[in-house]
C-alpha cells in the first residue's frame, strides 16, 4: 500500500526544463499578438517523440510589394511585421517545434545562366530566389540543424531593405521558380540527413501579392509550364508537403491563388486586405500546420489513460454503508471532484506549467452489478483530449436525476435514474459520445435508509476496458483516425475502487495480467470507507500486483484529498512529450469533431437494455412481480433476490441508439455494514487543411471590410453549432472572428465552432 502525503512532490512538478509556456493561447483572443511573457521556449528535438517538421516561409519580393497596403504601411512592411508576429506568437511555439526556413523570390533575368542577379537589387536574390535562413548548416560535417532559429528569421526579414529601395517596378513574380527551389531544398535536406529517425514532414507557406509570371517576370499567367501549381501538386502528391497560400493585393480572391492552394493540398488561399488581417492569416496558417502536420505525428506520443471507477451503491452511502449521503458527502461526490473538479486529475501540473489534460487523452468507464447480463459496466467517455467537462457531466447526479423517478439525487431510496447521452442533447452538446451513469439507489427493507442495487463485479469493468483498448488500437492505427496511435503509444489504466469485489480472484486476475502483458499498466487506488478492512487490503494489493507485473502496490485513499494525491502521484510516473502541448483545454474544452452534432432523439424504452461496449450485446428484461435468481455467467453465485423494475435503454459505446434512459431500480445487491452483498429485502419502485478561411471579401486591392464567413473546408465542408456557452455560433462580426480563431485551435477541426468556458 502506498500512503501519500497530501503535500508531496506532486505539488512541486517543476523538474523538467524545456516546457511549452502558455502553449495554445495565442490565437483565441482576437487578432492582436500576445505580449511576450518569457523568453521564447526552445524544446530540444531529443525531448520530442517525433522529428520536427520543416516549415519554409516563401515571401514575394517583387517591387509591387512596395504598394501601400494601408495609410501607414506598404505590403512589404506589413509582410515583415506579420512574419515577425507569426514567429513570436504563443511565446515562440513555432520556432521551438518546427525547423524554420526563409526564402524570398523575384524573377530571373537570364534563366540559361547561373548566378544571375537582378539589376539594382542589393538583397542578394540570385537566379530568382534567395534562402535567407536555412534549415541546417550545409558547411558543417554533420549538417547540423538550426534549432529554435526564430530569432534568425526575424533578424533576416527585418534587415532586408524594401525591394529596390521602394521602387514600384523592377522585380517580377516568378513563383514557380521559388517552389522549384523550395522542393529541391527540402529534398536536399532529407538527403543530407539519412540518419534522421524518420523522414521529416514538410510544409510551405507562400505569401504573394500578384499573379505569377514567367522566369523573366514579363509575362503574367503564362506560359502554362510556369504555373506554380504544377510544382505544388507534385510536392503534395509525391512528397506529402502541403503549400499554404496567403494572398494580398491583386492576389486576393483570384483563381490563380486558390489554384495554387488547391494543388498544394490546402483548399483555398487565405486572403488579407489589410496588415492586421495579414497577421491573422499567417496565424491561421500556423494553426493549420499544427493540425495538418504536427498533430498527426504528435498524437501517437500522447498517453491514453482510462479511469475505471467503482460504481457500486456503497459509493452513495455514508455511516459505514447504512445511510444515503447528503450532497457533497458521498464517495461518489468525492470521486467526481477528484476526477473532474477544481484540483482534479486533469489539472495536475507537469513540465513546469503544463496541465495534464493538455498532454494526454483520457477516458472513463464504470462497473457495478453483474445482472441483468451483461452487467452494469459501461464506457462513459472514450479516449479523447480535453474531456474534463465530459467527465464532470457524466458523473453528476443532477444529470441523471429527472422527475418523476428522481427529484433529489441525494434524497435516498428509491431513486429512478434517467441516463442520457451528452452528445445527443444540448446542453451540453458534446461532440464525443458521453453517457451519464449513477450507481443504483434501490430500497431494501433491512437497510431502509441506504442505497442498494449495484454490486462490485470488478472483472466486468476490467474486461470492458480490455476490449475497448483492443478496439481503439484497431481504429487508431489507421493514419486517418482523428488521433492516430502506433506501437509506441502508451495505454494506462487507473482503477478506483474500495477493493471488496464480488468477482472471483481468477476473474479479476486474468484481464489485469493480460493487459499488463500487452504493455498496459493498471494502477490501483483503494478509495472509500472499506479500504482498510483486511480483506479489501489483500484484494487491492493483489490487483495492483497483477496489473503491474508485481512492480506496484495500491494507493490508499480514504477521502477526496487523498484520492487527488494518489492520482497526482500516478501522473508523476508518466512521461509526456513537451513538443505536443499545443492544445489548451482551459480555453477550448472537448475539441469538436469533423461531423455535425446528432439531433436529440426520444428513445426512452422500458423493455431492453443495451449498455455493453458492442452493438451485439442486447439484453431484455421483463417487468414481473415474481422472484428472480441472479446468477453470474462467470460462475459467481449470488443469493436470490426479488426484483420489480422497469428497465433502461442505454446506448453504450458502439451503439447507435440514443441512451435517454429511465430506470426503475433493481435491487441486485443489499449493502450491509458497508459491503455490496447480493441479498436484501427490496420493495418495488420506478484534404489536410482542416478548414480554410477567407478573411476578406472582394477581389480588388484595398478593400478593408471583412466577410465574416463560416470556416470552409475543402474536404469536409463547414457548419456552425448552436450557441449555449460552448463557443458555438456567434452573431456579431467581432465574435465570429474570435470564434473562428478559437475553433482553429481544436485538433482535427473541419469548420465547426465550439468552445465551452468553465466557471
Amino acid at each position: 500500500m502506498k500512503r501519500l502525503s497530501l503535500i508531496g512532490s506532486w505539488k512541486r512538478l517543476g523538474v523538467q526544463v524545456g516546457l511549452l509556456a502558455g502553449v495554445g493561447i495565442a490565437f483565441i483572443g482576437g487578432s492582436e499578438p500576445p505580449p511576450a511573457i518569457a523568453a521564447p521556449v526552445c524544446v530540444e528535438e531529443g525531448q520530442c517523440t517525433f522529428v520536427k517538421p520543416l516549415f519554409l516561409i516563401v515571401a514575394d519580393y517583387s517591387t509591387s510589394m512596395n504598394t501601400m497596403f494601408d495609410a501607414n504601411q506598404t505590403r512589404w512592411e506589413a509582410a515583415v511585421s506579420a512574419i515577425v508576429a507569426m514567429v513570436d506568437a504563443d511565446n515562440g511555439y513555432l520556432q521551438g517545434n518546427v525547423l524554420l526556413g526563409l526564402m524570398r523570390f523575384g524573377h530571373d533575368p537570364n534563366v540559361g545562366q547561373t548566378g544571375t542577379l537582378i539589376q539594382n537589387d542589393s538583397s542578394g536574390i540570385t537566379d530568382g530566389q534567395k534562402i535567407d535562413v536555412g534549415f541546417y548548416d550545409e558547411a558543417a560535417p554533420d549538417k547540423a540543424y538550426y534549432q529554435c532559429n526564430g530569432e534568425a528569421i526575424k533578424t533576416a526579414i527585418m534587415s532586408v531593405p524594401a525591394p529596390i529601395n521602394g521602387n514600384l517596378v523592377g522585380i517580377g513574380t516568378w513563383t514557380k521558380g521559388a517552389l522549384d527551389r523550395a522542393k529541391a531544398y527540402i529534398q536536399q535536406t532529407w538527403t543530407d540527413h539519412p540518419n534522421d529517425k524518420q523522414q521529416r514532414k514538410g510544409a510551405i507557406v507562400v505569401l504573394t501579392d500578384g499573379e505569377w509570371t514567367d522566369p523573366s517576370g514579363t509575362q503574367k499567367l503564362q506560359p502554362a509550364n510556369q504555373n506554380p501549381s504544377i510544382t505544388a501538386k507534385d510536392l503534395f502528391d509525391n512528397n506529402g508537403v502541403p503549400t499554404y497560400v496567403v494572398a494580398i493585393g491583386e492576389a486576393m480572391g483570384k483563381m490563380f491563388a486558390d489554384e495554387l492552394a488547391m494543388n498544394g493540398g490546402t483548399g483555398t488561399a487565405y486572403d488579407a486586405s489589410n496588415p492586421q488581417q495579414l497577421i491573422d492569416a499567417l496565424k491561421m496558417v500556423v494553426q493549420a500546420i499544427i493540425n495538418d502536420v504536427i498533430q498527426p505525428v504528435c498524437a501517437p506520443g500522447l498517453p491514453r489513460i482510462m479511469v475505471l471507477l467503482d460504481a457500486s451503491s456503497s459509493m452513495l452511502n455514508i455511516n459505514n454503508g447504512t445511510q444515503a449521503g447528503p450532497m457533497g458527502m458521498t464517495g461518489w461526490d468525492a470521486a467526481r471532484e477528484a476526477l473532474a473538479g477544481a484540483n482534479s486529475l486533469f489539472d495536475q501540473v507537469v513540465m513546469g506549467n503544463q496541465a495534464v489534460e493538455n498532454l494526454v487523452h483520457l477516458g472513463l468507464a464504470v462497473f457495478g452489478y453483474n445482472m441483468p447480463a451483461p452487467g452494469e459496466q459501461k464506457l462513459l467517455v472514450d479516449y479523447g483530449p480535453c474531456m474534463k467537462d465530459n467527465f464532470q457531466w457524466a458523473l453528476d447526479p443532477n444529470t441523471s436525476c429527472e422527475a418523476p423517478g428522481c427529484t433529489d439525487p441525494w434524497g435516498g431510496p428509491p431513486i429512478t435514474w434517467t441516463f442520457k447521452d451528452g452528445s445527443a442533447i444540448d446542453p451540453p452538446g458534446f461532440d464525443a459520445q458521453t453517457l451519464s451513469h449513477m450507481p443504483k439507489c434501490d430500497f431494501a427493507g433491512n437497510l431502509p435508509n441506504a442505497c442498494v442495487g449495484s454490486g462490485t463485479y470488478t472483472h466486468l469493468g476490467l474486461q470492458l476496458v480490455q476490449q475497448n483498448i483492443t478496439d481503439y488500437k484497431a481504429a487508431c492505427s489507421n493514419p486517418m483516425f482523428p488521433y492516430p496511435c502506433d506501437a509506441n503509444t502508451k495505454f494506462i489504466n487507473i482503477l478506483v475502487t474500495d477493493g471488496d469485489y464480488q468477482s472471483t480472484d481468477a476473474q479479476v486476475q486474468a484481464p489485469l495480467q493480460a493487459m499488463f502483458n500487452a504493455g498496459v499498466t493498471t494502477y490501483v487506488i483503494g478509495f472509500g470507507d472499506l479500504v482498510n478492512s483486511p480483506m479489501s487490503m489483500t484484494k487491492l494489493n493483489n490487483m495492483a500486483n497483477w496489473g503491474s507485473g508485481g512492480a506496484e502496490m495500491y494507493y490508499d485513499a480514504n477521502n477526496q484529498m487523498a484520492l487527488e494525491a494518489a492520482l497526482a502521484s500516478i501522473i508523476e510516473q508518466i512521461s509526456f512529450d513537451p513538443c505536443c502541448g499545443f492544445v489548451n483545454c482551459a480555453n477550448v474544452p472537448e475539441p469538436t469533431t469533423d461531423e455535425p452534432d446528432p439531433l436529440p432523439m426520444d428513445t426512452t424504452s422500458t423493455t431492453s437494455e443495451s449498455e455493453s461496449a458492442t452493438d451485439t450485446a442486447t439484453d431484455t428484461e421483463t417487468t414481473t412481480d415474481t422472484g428472480v435468481t441472479a446468477t453470474d455467467t462467470d460462475a459467481t453465485t449470488d443469493t436470490p433476490v426479488t426484483t420489480t423494475d422497469t428497465t433502461e435503454t442505454s446506448a453504450g459505446p458502439g451503439t447507435d441508439t440514443t441512451p435517454t434512459t429511465t430506470e426503475t431500480p433493481t435491487t441486485g445487491a443489499t449493502e450491509s455494514g458497508g459491503t455490496d452483498s447480493d441479498s436484501g429485502e427490496p420493495t418495488t419502485g420506478n484534404n489536410p487543411t482542416g478548414g480554410q478561411v477567407t478573411a476578406t471579401a472582394g477581389d480588388t486591392e484595398g478593400e478593408s471590410e471583412t466577410s465574416d464567413t463560416e470556416g470552409t473546408d475543402s474536404a469536409t465542408g463547414g457548419s456552425t453549432d448552436s450557441a449555449g456557452g460552448c463557443g458555438c455560433k456567434v452573431d456579431d462580426a467581432e465574435g465570429q472572428t474570435r470564434g473562428l480563431l478559437a475553433s482553429l485551435f481544436t485538433l482535427g477541426l473541419a469548420g465547426f465552432i465550439r468552445r465551452r468556458r468553465r466557471a
